[in-house]
């Protein structure tokens, strides 16, 4: 069975075969695109010029923004005009090619940097070197304004980013020894940096930006200079050693000051002046030149200029001509001494002079030689460009003076006076006065001292030391350096407000001498004391008004109208005016002991009143009459005694009782009544036939009525003992009178009239049981 076969052709479909022809037309679209819009980006070309294309590569190194890509170099030629220069074409992104097409765009090669103050550029090591710009202006609307440029020379380091956030200053330096990065600091804190070094004629330029937050800090008048983080001083008095921040000591760095009570900065396009210490603030920036034809050993920053013993320079600086034979010497004078330079100054070397009777200049074994500077006068007058450097002592104008002393003092010829240590003066001659064995020293004070002397003025002769020691202190009195070899004169004057009426004056031969003689002149009156026996008061012994020093014991003479002791006493004005008739002088006691069966009280004075004793009064009755220094006081060996003297007054009772034994009675046992204390045994004596003691009493005018006519006295000190079966009683009026002694005194119930002065009585040993049950009652004490 035949099959029959159907053949039927296939159709392609048009649409398919329309699209494969497509493609190709497609890519031809995109490829297209692609490269107008790599074209169209690539904008135009800009031309740099580097000093060294090291690291760049053409079609490689990129041109960024801010770390945006916004080129590439396009090539890479030798410049054909300098050989030492390569032209580097830049293909710049067309968004871009605006802003960057500019005048005053800047373009620099970034690259691994390590120096000691910076380190940057590390991410070039991985994404390789690059090249940046940074336009002049910050906002684009200011950038468009600027004048179109395509053609620019590279800077060979990053320029100061002037759009950051803080103050950018200037600061003039005569040195370049800072690097850029070098830290900026404010009281050891970094707040800024050194962000650029321009060498300016003969001057280094430093830029220095400080932080926002801290530019506030800055003020007009603020002060910079030159850390070198190690900062070594050393002098006779001690060494100094200040190491600042670990950068500022590998690569230096700069500080500055601030005034608070300052507003912040205003003028920022001010030039400050950098200083290469903070020392050199206090200096002028301009030299003092003197000139010299004379050897003066003068040594840079050691030799110092010093005025009225204050240092106010020092030597920065030394030249010599010889065609001229004539030296310069450029000194650093600090600024608030400047103002010497308008009075005519005179310039001294001081320098060692040795002789047999005298050594000059001897301060300069320590300091070395320096420079002496003299006002010559108080008018103001011209400020000279070089001044001349002497080598002798200016002619001084002087005050004439004569000292006078009785003492053998060893004073030489041209002798330095001084007062407090400065020299003032010196020693014209000595001489023997006619007929006389007083030593009279002719000497002479400085004009311009002349004022430190007047009548108060007390002059006396200085040791090399002097110690003087007492139960107070001991002290030590040196003199200035140059008075340890040459004999000196010093003095003091007290009130410098005292008139000057004569140049005569008392030389005293001792530093303690002489505080005597000043303790003296104080304002004070003059007493006298009279005595019995000169023991009793020593010249030593101050005086004192309630614990406090008012005076102190001049002399002792014997007066031999009265044959007592005249003692002569010194009491400054303000005490004396406590002193009068009433006033009573006696002798501090060192030891008070005061004891009894209830206490023990020990009473002792200060130290130095234990060792020396001394003198003290009271005065009794404020208004009584006042006295002048011829008046005698008596003088008492203690306080109690002036308080007896007061107590035994005719207000009081006096009675007489005859004793047959004085037993411990004493001056000032009690007397008792009722166990109570009214009176005092006052004195006591043996009878005229020795047959019994005689003791005076004093009964307190409170007291007086208790006394009668009947009345019984006994000896308070009895002892008493009875024996019974039931035990032994002891009896006693107190405890007390057993040590002490004592009387007690009883009246009958029935009492009869009041006892009369210095009546008589007798006094019983013992006491009876009877006695001690009268209760007598009276009318009135």
């Amino acid at each position: 069975m035949n099959e029959e076969i159907k053949y039927e052709s296939v159709k392609k479909s048009k649409k398919i075969v329309f699209i494969i022809w497509l493609l190709p037309f497609i890519a031809l679209l995109i490829s297209s695109i692609m490269v107008y819009k790599h074209f169209d980006e690539q904008g135009e070309e800009i031309s740099i010029y580097f000093d060294n294309a090291e690291g760049l590569v053409s079609g490689k190194t990129p041109l960024k923004y801010k770390g945006i890509k916004i080129g590439v170099i396009s090539s890479i030629e030798v410049d054909i005009n300098n050989i030492d220069k390569f032209l580097v074409k830049i293909s710049v992104h067309k968004q871009a090619l605006d802003l960057v097409t500019r005048k005053g765009t800047m373009f620099w090669k970034v690259e691994p940097k390590a120096t000691i103050t910076e380190i940057s550029g590390l991410n070039t090591i991985l994404s390789g070197i690059y090249i940046e710009a940074m336009p002049k202006v910050k906002s684009v609307e200011e950038i468009k304004k600027l004048p179109k440029r395509y053609i620019f020379q590279a800077t060979n380091e990053k320029p100061i980013d002037y759009f950051e956030e803080g103050l950018f200053l200037t600061l003039k330096s005569s040195k370049g020894s800072l690097e850029v990065g070098a830290p900026v600091l404010y009281k050891s804190f970094v707040v800024g940096k050194i962000v650029k070094k321009n060498l300016v004629k003969n001057d280094i330029l430093y830029t220095i930006f400080i932080e926002d937050k801290y530019k506030s800090l800055v003020k007009q008048s603020s002060n910079f200079w030159n850390i070198s983080g190690v900062d070594l001083k050393a002098t006779l008095s001690g060494i100094r050693f200040k190491i600042d921040t670990l950068a500022s000591l590998i690569a230096g760095g700069i500080q500055f000051d601030s005034n608070s009570q300052e507003e912040g900065i205003k003028n920022t396009k001010k030039v400050f002046e950098l200083y290469d210490s903070k020392d050199e603030i206090a200096y002028l920036k301009d030299y003092l030149v003197l000139q010299s034809n004379q050897g003066h050993n003068l040594e840079v920053e050691f030799s110092k200029v010093f005025y009225n013993g204050i240092e106010i320079g020092f030597v920065d600086d030394l030249k010599y001509l010889p065609n001229e034979k004539i030296g310069y010497i450029f000194i650093k004078l600090k600024k608030e001494f400047s103002s010497i330079l308008e009075y005519k100054p005179y310039f001294e070397l001081v320098k060692p002079s040795f002789s047999l009777e005298n050594i000059e200049g001897l301060s300069t074994l320590v300091k070395g030689n320096y420079i002496k500077v003299t006002k010559t006068t108080n008018k103001l007058s011209k400020v000279d460009d070089i001044y001349t450097l002497n080598d002798k002592s200016i002619a001084k104008s002087v005050y004439n003076i004569v000292l006078k002393t009785k003492d053998s003092i060893n004073i030489s010829e041209n002798a330095p006076i001084y007062f407090k240590n400065i020299e003032v003066g010196k020693v014209k001659n000595k001489k023997l006065f006619k007929n006389s064995d007083e030593l009279r020293v002719e000497a002479e004070i400085f004009k311009e001292y002349k004022y430190l002397v007047n009548d108060s003025s007390i002059f006396y002769a200085q040791f090399p030391i002097e110690i003087n020691a007492n139960i107070d202190n001991i002290s030590f009195k040196t003199a200035p350096l140059n008075g340890f070899i040459n004999s000196s004169i010093a003095f003091e004057t007290p009130n410098l407000k005292t008139k000057r009426t004569i140049n005569r004056f008392e030389l005293f031969s001792s530093y303690k001498q002489m505080l005597e003689e000043k303790y003296l002149q104080q304002k004070a009156k003059r007493f006298t004391i009279s005595l019995d026996d000169a023991n009793l008061i020593a010249t030593s012994n101050n005086i004192y008004f309630k614990g406090v020093e008012a005076g102190k014991v001049l002399s002792k003479i014997y007066n031999e109208k009265t044959s007592k002791i005249d003692v002569e006493i010194f009491v400054f004005e303000n005490f004396a005016n406590f002193i009068n008739e009433s006033t009573k002088f006696y002798a501090l006691d060192s030891l008070n002991i005061d004891f009894s069966l209830s206490k023990l009280n020990i009473n002792t004075q200060p130290l130095d009143r234990l060792v020396k004793g001394g003198i003290s009064f009271i005065t009794l009755n404020e208004e009584a009459k006042k006295v002048n220094k011829f008046y005698n006081f008596p003088f008492y060996k203690n306080l109690e005694e002036i308080y007896n003297e007061k107590r035994f007054n005719n207000d009081g009772l006096r009675i007489v009782v005859n004793a047959k034994r004085k037993s411990s009675l004493k001056e000032n046992s009690p007397v008792f009544y009722r166990q109570l204390q009214i009176g005092v045994v006052e004195k006591y004596k043996l009878s005229k036939d020795g047959t019994n003691v005689q003791l005076q009493l004093y009964i307190d005018k409170e007291f007086k009525n208790l006394v009668r006519e009947n009345s019984i006295f006994y000896n308070a000190t009895a002892f008493g003992m009875k024996i019974s079966l039931l035990g032994v009683k002891i009896s006693t009026e107190t405890l007390e009178t057993l040590l002490t002694g004592g009387i007690s005194l009883v009246t009958p119930t029935q009492y009869k009239q009041k006892a009369k002065q210095m009546s008589k009585f007798p006094l019983y040993d013992d006491v009876q049981e009877e006695w001690l049950q009268w209760n007598p009652k009276f009318e009135k004490l």
